[in-house]
Order: C-alpha cells, then sequence, then structure tokens
C-alpha cells in the first residue's frame, strides 16, 4: 500500500484556499419575494465571482429583524435585503447593522434622498403610492358631472366621491402611514395635513388594514375611487385584467426598499459587495420585472404599461421627521377618523 504524505505547506495552502473561498460569500436574509431573491443571488455570483447563499426568505420584515436581533451578537448572515427604510433604521438604532456607504451612488448619480443620512442603510428600490378608480362607475356616474378623473390627492376631496372612497388605516398598514405622511409634506405643515385627513374622511367609505385593500374593492366597483402601492395595483391589474385606472399622482407617497450589513457579518466585504451590486442596472431589472418596483437608480426598462420612473413626482420627504413622528401622527389621525 502506498503511503500518501501531505507536506505542512499543502495542507496549509488548501486551507488558505479553503479560507479564501469562504471569505468570498454573501450569506442573505431576505424581506422579499421568493422569486426576486434567487434571481439576485445567482446573478451576483455570476457577475462578481462571488457566492451568495439565501439563508432566510420571507416576506415579512418584522419576522427578519427578529431573527436578527435573535443571533446578535453571533451573527450568521451578513447582509438584510427588502423591507421599508424604518425596519432597516429601527435595526440600526438597536446597533444591529454597520455603516456603509455604497461607491455606486455617486458614480451612477443616485439621488442621495434614498440614502440613510447615517449611513447604515442603502436604498435600492421604491414603492410609490397611486389612485385607482374603477372606470365604468366613473364614467356612468362622475363623468356626467363634468368632473375630471381623479389624479391628484385633491382629487379625492371632491363631495361627488362622498362614500365612495377605500383608504386605509395607519395603524396596521405603514402605506397608509406614508400617505399621511404624505400630505403633511406636500401642503408643508402637521395643521394642513390633518385638514386634509378630515376632509378625506368625510368621503371614506372603509378603511382597510391592509395598503392595497383598495384594489378588489374598487375593482368589483364597491367603491369608485382609493389608494394603493402602484407596483402591488399595477401588477394586478395586469394579470387579472382588472377594470381600473392607475393613476400616480403628484406629491405622491414613498417607500424606500432598502439593503443593510449586518453588525459582525461574518463576510462584511462580500456583504458590502451585495450592496454594491443591488444599484446595478442587472439588479434593478430583476427587481423590476418580478415585483414592478422602481429602482432608486434611472435607466432601468420598467414592464409594459409602467410608467417611467422619472415620471414619478415624489412628496418632499423628510425621512427624519416622517420616523419620529409615527406614533404622535397615528394618534392624531385616529382622533380624526374614529379607528
Amino acid at each position: 500500500m502506498r503511503r500518501i504524505v501531505f507536506s505542512l505547506a499543502a495542507l496549509l495552502s488548501v486551507a488558505g484556499i479553503l479560507q479564501a473561498q469562504e471569505a468570498k460569500k454573501a450569506v442573505i436574509y431576505a424581506a422579499l419575494d421568493e422569486k426576486t431573491v434567487n434571481e439576485l443571488a445567482a446573478a451576483f455570483q455570476k457577475s462578481t465571482g462571488y457566492s451568495a447563499e439565501v439563508a432566510l426568505q420571507i416576506e415579512q420584515a418584522g419576522t427578519v429583524a427578529g431573527r436578527i436581533k435573535t443571533e446578535a451578537p453571533n451573527a450568521r448572515a451578513d447582509i438584510v435585503i427588502g423591507g421599508n427604510s424604518s425596519f432597516h433604521a429601527d435595526l440600526a438604532a438597536g446597533g444591529y447593522t454597520e455603516k456603509y456607504s455604497s461607491p455606486v451612488v455617486k458614480s451612477a448619480g443616485i439621488d442621495a434622498r434614498f440614502m440613510d443620512p447615517d449611513g447604515f442603510w442603502t436604498g435600492w428600490y421604491l414603492g410609490a403610492l397611486c389612485i385607482l378608480y374603477n372606470e365604468k362607475r366613473y364614467t356612468d356616474e362622475i363623468k356626467p358631472q363634468g368632473i375630471r378623473p381623479p389624479t391628484t390627492w385633491d382629487d379625492l376631496l371632491n363631495p361627488a366621491y362622498k362614500g365612495q372612497v377605500i383608504a386605509s388605516n395607519p395603524a396596521t398598514t405603514g402605506g397608509a402611514y406614508l400617505m399621511l405622511a404624505a400630505q403633511i409634506f406636500r401642503l408643508g405643515s402637521e395643521k394642513a395635513g390633518f385638514d386634509y385627513v378630515r376632509a378625506l374622511h368625510q368621503n371614506v367609505a372603509q378603511y382597510t388594514k391592509g395598503a392595497n385593500g383598495s384594489i378588489p374593492l374598487v375593482s368589483q366597483g364597491e367603491a369608485i375611487v382609493g389608494f394603493a402601492w402602484g407596483h402591488d395595483t399595477l401588477k394586478q391589474k395586469k394579470q387579472g385584467n382588472l377594470p381600473i385606472v392607475v393613476v400616480f399622482p403628484p406629491d405622491t407617497g414613498f417607500e424606500i426598499g432598502a439593503a443593510s450589513v449586518i453588525k459582525n457579518a461574518p463576510h462584511p466585504d462580500a456583504a458590502r459587495r451585495f450592496i454594491d451590486f443591488l444599484l446595478s442596472p442587472e439588479a434593478g431589472a430583476i427587481n423590476a420585472s418580478n415585483g414592478y418596483r422602481y429602482p432608486v437608480r434611472k435607466g432601468v426598462t420598467m414592464p409594459a404599461g409602467v410608467p417611467a420612473f422619472e415620471s414619478i413626482h415624489l412628496a418632499p420627504w423628510d425621512l427624519k421627521a416622517a420616523a419620529a413622528n409615527v406614533d404622535p401622527w397615528k394618534k392624531q389621525w385616529s382622533a380624526i377618523t374614529g379607528q
């Protein structure tokens, strides 16, 4: 029998290769749909030569956050992607994420307002709120009154829509809170924003728990108009051939979908490279194709029927004010609506 002897140098070389390969792996926690996450991981590996392991994929951001908090300080993942900026801001405030500012933001000319001013999270996609209305009911009941289609937030205050607006509840969905914040920011003050809420309440037929609760109700003709997430509304309209018109009003509310490097990540370099990749045209196209979500960088082609990112006029936004006033603004909304 031939005796095989491994030299110490050879063993150290193999160990070094394995260590280098392990360092070039990004372990991902994702609050995003499975198809998008898997396609992003595969594209990252092909583009960079780094590997990517999706260790947790669930669309509920709160569940992902709980896992990250439980595992601290012995982090098992490198990066968390998906979920809106407030979810990432909460992780940063608790000391669960690391600062990282991607150089791609500057080199690609990405708007800095979609990035954490404190440097902890990176915005890589947007979800903008839209107005949707039932085309037949508008044509039959509202148009004969000489009233133009609802295309602005103020159009929803028209007395013609009394009892015909489906809204959602800020206590149960972030989308409704962002709609509320949009009114405050676009009108310039809390007073003006809550005057709007008070006027809108006179027309509301129902407050749904979810941000997209208006889509089936308006589509079925149970109400004429409502608001929801634009990407979800456009996707459902296309897939279900729904009889609705979708409009992005000027000064609309929006969420910033973000990514963060987890504190004490086992592969921090891979995590930073994955964030850089998320800001690429390729990653933006994957997310746009699957979820109809807007990339923060310009020039990514959206699915047919989705208006260009550049055409969406977002409300002037104060990220810190929106984060700091969640409880008091919800309480004021509740006092006005009785919800």
